[in-house]
């Protein structure tokens, strides 16, 4: 078996792609995607992984969490270390009970 050389894709992605996926298609598929492509001016390869992304992500859309915005970061960010001093103090402490408290459930 020969080692696989990596493929070299300009696509939301590093240097090298990791992994492969091959289809089955009906005859004259393939021609019809390659022709959708260059249209796009890009290569195949390409252009199938940006529409099964799309596809992807419209079928996640609902399960995926969404994507923070920069101010949710900054404020995320502004918290860390918040419950530090004496504001935190009781919150702190009912964190810290909750955690020593076991897990029961009943069924």
């Amino acid at each position: 078996m020969h080692p696989r050389k990596a493929v070299r894709t300009t696509y939301d992605m590093g240097a090298r792609a990791e992994e492969r996926v091959e289809l089955r298609v009906p005859a004259g598929r393939k021609a019809k995607w390659r022709r959708a492509a260059e249209r796009a001016g890009v290569s195949l390869s390409d252009w199938a992984r940006r529409r099964l992304d799309e596809s992807a992500d419209q079928e996640l859309a609902e399960d995926e969490p969404v994507v923070p915005s920069a101010e949710d970061v900054e404020a995320a960010l502004r918290a860390i270390g918040s419950l530090k001093g004496r504001e935190g103090a009781e919150l702190r402490e009912r964190v810290h009970q909750a955690r020593e408290t076991p897990w029961i459930v009943k069924g």
